[in-house]
């Protein structure tokens, strides 16, 4: 294992001044079934570390998966060169540690007593109770079950030593139904870190339910239509929209909401949260990429923006705190802004309360083509979607081949009401089912 200290003494004699070790050890397993038998089946472990350190006022950056004192040599070299070739005049810092860290139950060792014949089986269940359960289910098409283990420990020459440990699990399963020569999927996940909520009898049957009820699916007329996102949707449109929020895209004049801090920018029955403390959360951390304690905090409160989201290094650019958002992918990755747990907060009417206000409309419950169909700049979106009628506020037909078209910040502006089911999928970015005014529907 590398001698932290030696490395710094080395980056000292360098020139390097504050320096820092971001080291990352990982444990994967993953594993499919396909039609009774294991299809893959993978086990695998990563380690590695970054190393930052200022030079003449620039702040060079270097990775290694070799973390031994023999790359010592290799990292404060390869630092000091990176620093001379940056021209960016940004101003950079190691971060020497805030006065409290947030103690967050992280890891569950429970989860690693699961041994890999148990979560083979229950996706073999999964398979066999969904096949039985209606005959239109062809196929299971996808059935895959992963968990892992992170290690991370951030250690700088300002005397910060942090670490945290923390584990996952989710599944992710579609089922094929047809009839007719009509073919529909429907998929599902969980994710948690207690093997109990994997229940293979319900869990078939709310995939099964999902995908027959989209079997006879019609176009509706083209028109503006009142719209109910569900709320995985809803949570897929707020993630690839994130980047807004980002103090970094301000900076660049990349946001549409560049001088809008303070401003109602959405309708007063929308708050979203970043929350990095939440139990369970994907996104769950005590500190960011940089050392910064997290916390909580209001992005948009009632409709009114408060606050970007803020690295180190724009929280200086821009005269305030960091908001502990300056993360990282991996230990080869550079810090970048983005969310811990994003989600909007749930409102308290129930999903079927949400359609009886509506009454008539459109129930979209699932979108393809975000990364083509959608500006992650100005918000402007047309997306492939299939959904549901909602007549006199039911969910009634099917309808499939549509095409959903607006703009994200108009859409913001447009909520009627949000609904209290909310749900994050297996992303960190969360929201319930959201009514919205009028969307451009594209069907016959």
């Amino acid at each position: 294992m590398l001698d932290f200290n030696r490395l710094f003494e080395a980056g000292k004699r360098a020139g390097l001044l504050d320096m820092e070790v971001y080291f990352v050890e990982d444990e994967n397993f993953s594993c499919k079934v396909f039609e009774g038998e294991v299809d893959s089946y993978a086990v695998s472990a990563t380690r590695g570390l970054s190393f930052r350190g200022i030079y003449n006022g620039k702040m060079g950056y270097t990775y290694t998966e070799k973390a031994d004192d023999s790359s010592i040599p290799f990292l404060v070299e390869s630092a000091v060169e990176n620093a001379r070739l940056i021209e960016k005049d940004d101003v950079q810092e190691i971060y020497g540690g805030d006065s409290h860290y947030e103690t967050l139950e992280l890891y569950d060792a429970r989860l690693e007593a699961v041994e890999a014949a148990s979560k083979i089986d229950f996706l073999k269940q999964v398979e066999e109770i969904a096949k039985s359960l209606d005959d239109r289910i062809k196929s299971v098409n996808y059935n895959a079950f992963a968990n892992g283990v992170s290690n991370v420990r951030l250690v700088n020459s300002k005397g910060l030593d942090l670490s945290q440990k923390a584990n996952y699990a989710y599944t992710y399963v579609s089922v094929l139904a047809s009839v007719g020569g009509e073919n529909k999927t429907a998929g599902g996940f969980i994710v948690s870190q207690d093997f109990s909520k994997y229940d293979p009898k319900e869990f078939a049957a709310r995939l099964v339910g999902k995908a027959v009820a989209k079997l006879g699916s019609t176009k509706p007329k083209s028109a503006m239509y009142p719209v109910l996102l569900h709320n995985l949707v809803a949570g897929d449109l707020l993630e690839a929209m994130s980047g807004s929020f980002s103090a970094e895209s301000v900076k660049k004049d990349l946001s549409r909401l560049k001088d809008r801090l303070g401003e109602t920018i959405a309708s007063t029955a929308l708050t979203i949260m970043d929350d990095p403390h939440l139990d369970g959360g994907m996104g769950s951390a005590a500190f960011d990429g940089e050392g910064v304690a997290t916390f909580s905090k209001y992005i948009i409160y009632e409709g009114k923006l408060l606050t970007y989201l803020h690295s180190l290094s724009t929280a200086k650019h821009f005269g305030v705190k960091s908001t502990g958002n300056g993360f990282r992918s991996g230990f080869k990755g550079p810090v970048s802004i983005g969310p811990s747990n994003m989600y909007v907060l749930p409102g308290e009417k129930s999903f079927d309360e949400l359609v009886r206000a509506m009454g008539n409309g459109i129930f979209i419950t699932d979108i393809q083509g975000l990364h083509a169909g959608l500006n992650g700049i100005s918000g402007d979106f047309s997306l492939s979607a299939n959904g549901f009628l909602v007549e006199d506020g039911k969910v009634g037909k099917p309808v499939h081949e549509i095409t959903i078209a607006g703009n994200f910040f108009d859409m913001l502006g447009d909520i009627q009401a949000i609904g209290s089911d909310l749900d994050f999928g297996a992303s960190s970015v969360g929201s319930p089912s959201i009514w919205v005014g009028g969307l451009s529907v594209a069907g016959e």
